[in-house]
This record gives structure tokens, C-alpha cells and sequence, in this order.
């Protein structure tokens, strides 16, 4: 084999992706034994031969890198990012010390008899009051536009932590703050959906989604340590008035250029109607398994906090967590879009089921930090694909009735979890274990999708 018939063989183009690595290394090994032996001008062509070589890698290794990212961002999904990042660095600061903050702030007034059982009542009465003002969020994002509902729960969002504020110094605002904080769902929550779904690119909604995740995931490894800092050396107060203050900021993207949209009415009764007929039965019962992620969202943290006895320390390990699973979103959002993601939302089931288990049986720092790392890759496996297929078939059929169903059944779903939790924790102390194969359980309903 001359140098000559190698370098006319190698890939080329779109082919280079498709031969790389493997096929090189073979031409490589050929080369090699063509070189020994061969005159100084046979090892000037094989010099040239591993230019072209390594600029076939570089080409393969650009196409295949950027193959993860989305490239038709419209401006409006680009004002969505902008003011999703700024919100969520907000909340990333606080959230996760939000139901630890809860948990102490109960067992400061009440003792530690049922201090859980009072933080999961406290959930259970936002989501029900979120279950029953839910499509009047719709209906006002409908009317007025997804950029203006979502700027206005960004005042409920800043209310919502200067009332947990108030409580810290009189219990009483604790009702307030589960009212204010249903609103802010209501208003956020329907017209961030909607307006993704609206304004993402047919054929890349699982990498937009995926995208947008890894940008927030890096939100999320600076927010908790920045909180945990803030905690550590200031306290609660300053945190919730500094979140406050961004979370009024994030606006500023979205309201820069004009939202084009046609107004229109919206039913409220027939929002309950389409969630409980018949034809829609078996997909309400998969979307209620997001009712596990009431126990991520709120027990999970309180459990780490116990193990670690440290708000920097619960800080620290949510942001190496996140930083260790990021990457592994953006092939998620790849593998989505290339078909219907369906497969890989089964397998994701399986592996986040067992991600629940795994929970019954960790207890020092390391245990914790795996299991949530895993958790982490196992939930996004499950809801990058259920989310992207959700956006799809909303832009195929009505997206404001698409996105409502989700949100409704999903909240529904929070419920029926908040009320199970409340009644293992009556007959199981602490009741850890009880919540974790509950979660389990209920995980089993995405199978269903």
C-alpha cells in the first residue's frame, strides 16, 4: 500500500464523524509500516499525510461537539434563557436551604415531634391552592401574554421569601407565604411552558431543553455555594432579601423588546375536564409519578442537612453534584432528538427507581453525595424526553391545553404525594425510609407515559 492510496481513502466531510476513531487508527498502523524503510521523500508525503490526518480529527471532533447544542435559538427562547439563568441563580441560592430553613424554623416553634409532618403540610397547602388557581395562570397568560405573567411571578417569587422573612419573627406569615407562594407557581409556571413551547425549534427541543439545563446546572453549582456562604457568615435574612432582589432583575431580558402575541379566552372548567377524561386517563396517571419530585424537592434536602450538620457543607454538595452530572444532559438532549426519546424514558424509570433504593441504605457524606449524583443523571433521563415529547405534541395540537394538562396532572401528582408522606410520618419516626419507597413506588407511573 503506497502513502498515496491511504491518504486517498481517508473520510472526508460528513463522513469523517462516521470513521473516527477507529478507521484512523487503523490507517495509521498501515502508514506506519509503510514508513520503515521508505525514502526521504516517502516520509515528507507521510509528514503530510498526518496533517490532513489530524485535521479530519479536528473537523469529526467539531461536528460531533456541536451535535449537542441547539442551533435554531429564536429571540425568544434566547429572552427565555437570559431571564430563566437570572431567576434560577436566585433561586438556586435559596432553594435548596428553603425546606431546611422550614424544617428549623418548626422545630424552633413546635419542638421536633412532627417536624416533618408540618413542613409537608405546609407543600401540601401550596399545591392544593396551585391545583385549584392553575388555569386562571393559563387564562391570564392567554390574555395578556406568557412574558408578562412570567415577569409578574417574579414579584410573587420576591414576596414569597420577604413572608418566610416575617415568619422567621411571627409564625402567623407562614399562611401568607403558602398563599404568595401558589401564586407565584401560577403565574410562572403555565407561561414558561407555553412560551418554550411555542418558540422552540421543531427537531431540537430535547437539546434545547438539554441546553438549557447545563446552563442552569452551572447556575446551580455557583447558587447553592454562594448561599451557603451567605448563610454561613449573615443568615436567613440577608439571603431571602438578596434572592429578592435578583429574582426582580431576571425580568430585565424578556422586557427589553415587545412580546408579540394574539390574545384569547381560555375555559376554566374545561382545563378539570380534559384532565379527567377518559381518553387522557392513562397519561394524567403517568405524569402524577412527578410526585416524587415533592420528596426531592423538600425531604431529600432536610436529609442531607441532618447528615452533614452544615449549610455550606448541604451547598457544597448539591454544586459537585450538579457539576458531575452536567455533561451528561447535553448527550440526553441529543439521544432525545434523535427519535422520540421514548426508550430512553423506560430505561431512565428503571435506573431512578432504583436511585430511590439506594437512599434506604446511605448515611454518611459520601453515600449521600453519590446517590444524588446518580438521582441527578437517572430523573434528567426521564424528564428531558417527557418534557421535549410534551413541547412536540403541543406544538402539533393546542399549546395552552397541552402545557395546562402537564402542569395540572404533575401538581395533582404533588399532592397525592404530600397527603401519602403526611400519613406515613404519622405512623413512621423519623420516617425517611418510609418517604424514600413511597418515591420509589410512585417513580413506576412514568412507565406509563
Amino acid at each position: 500500500m503506497s502513502p498515496f492510496s491511504v491518504i486517498a481513502s481517508l473520510p472526508v466531510g460528513r463522513q469523517a464523524c462516521e470513521a473516527i476513531p477507529f478507521d484512523i487508527n487503523m490507517r495509521l498502523r498501515s502508514l506506519s509500516r509503510v514508513y520503515e524503510g521508505s525514502s526521504r521523500n516517502d516520509k515528507i508525503k507521510y509528514f503530510l499525510i498526518q496533517i490532513k490526518i489530524i485535521r479530519v480529527i479536528k473537523i469529526a471532533m467539531k461536528r460531533l461537539l456541536t451535535s449537542f447544542f441547539a442551533h435554531r435559538l429564536t429571540r425568544q427562547v434566547k429572552e427565555l434563557y437570559s431571564s430563566t439563568l437570572i431567576l434560577n441563580f436566585a433561586v438556586s441560592t435559596v432553594t435548596i436551604f428553603e425546606p431546611v430553613f422550614l424544617y428549623l424554623l418548626f422545630i424552633d416553634k413546635y419542638g421536633l415531634t412532627k417536624t416533618l409532618q408540618l413542613v409537608m403540610w405546609f407543600y401540601l397547602g401550596v399545591y392544593i391552592i396551585y391545583f385549584l388557581v392553575l388555569p386562571l395562570g393559563a387564562k391570564f397568560a392567554r390574555r395578556f401574554g406568557y412574558e408578562h405573567s412570567i415577569a409578574i411571578s417574579t414579584i410573587f417569587t420576591a414576596w414569597f421569601y420577604l413572608s418566610l422573612f416575617g415568619a422567621a419573627q411571627n409564625i402567623s406569615f407562614i399562611f401568607a407565604s403558602i398563599i404568595i407562594y401558589a401564586l407565584w407557581k401560577m403565574f410562572y409556571w403555565p407561561a414558561y411552558h407555553c412560551d418554550f413551547a411555542h418558540f422552540s425549534a421543531q427537531g431540537e427541543q430535547g437539546r434545547q431543553i438539554s441546553n438549557l439545563l447545563v446552563l442552569e446546572s452551572v447556575i446551580f453549582i455557583l447558587g447553592p455555594l454562594f448561599g451557603g456562604l451567605i448563610l454561613k457568615f449573615f443568615g436567613f435574612n440577608v439571603l431571602f432579601i438578596l434572592a429578592a432582589l435578583l429574582m426582580i432583575l431576571s425580568n430585565v431580558p424578556m422586557l427589553l423588546t415587545k412580546e408579540k402575541f394574539e390574545p384569547a379566552d381560555f375555559s376554566y372548567s374545561r382545563a378539570y375536564r380534559r384532565l379527567f377524561s377518559q381518553a387522557n386517563r392513562r397519561k394524567m396517571f403517568s405524569l402524577l409519578g412527578f410526585g416524587e419530585e415533592l420528596i426531592v424537592l423538600t425531604i431529600w434536602p432536610i436529609f442531607i442537612y441532618v447528615a452533614v450538620k452544615d449549610f455550606l457543607g448541604l451547598g457544597v454538595i448539591t454544586s459537585i453534584s450538579v457539576l458531575v452530572t452536567t455533561i451528561v444532559f447535553l448527550y440526553i438532549g441529543r439521544v432525545t432528538d434523535k427519535g422520540d426519546g421514548r426508550w430512553l424514558l423506560k430505561y431512565g424509570v428503571i435506573f431512578y427507581f432504583f436511585s430511590w433504593l439506594l437512599r434506604l441504605i446511605v448515611r454518611g457524606l459520601a453515600g449521600v453525595f453519590l446517590v444524588d449524583v446518580y438521582s441527578r443523571i437517572a430523573k434528567q433521563s426521564v424528564a428531558i424526553p417527557l418534557t421535549a415529547i410534551t413541547y412536540k405534541e403541543a406544538q402539533d395540537t393546542s399549546i395552552i391545553k397541552t402545557v395546562l394538562f402537564f402542569e395540572m396532572s404533575l401538581v395533582l401528582g404533588k399532592i397525592i404525594a404530600g397527603a401519602l408522606a403526611i400519613i406515613l410520618l404519622q405512623f413512621f419516626i423519623p420516617g425517611w425510609n418510609s418517604l424514600f419507597i413511597m418515591s420509589a413506588l410512585i417513580s413506576l407511573l412514568y412507565l406509563l407515559f
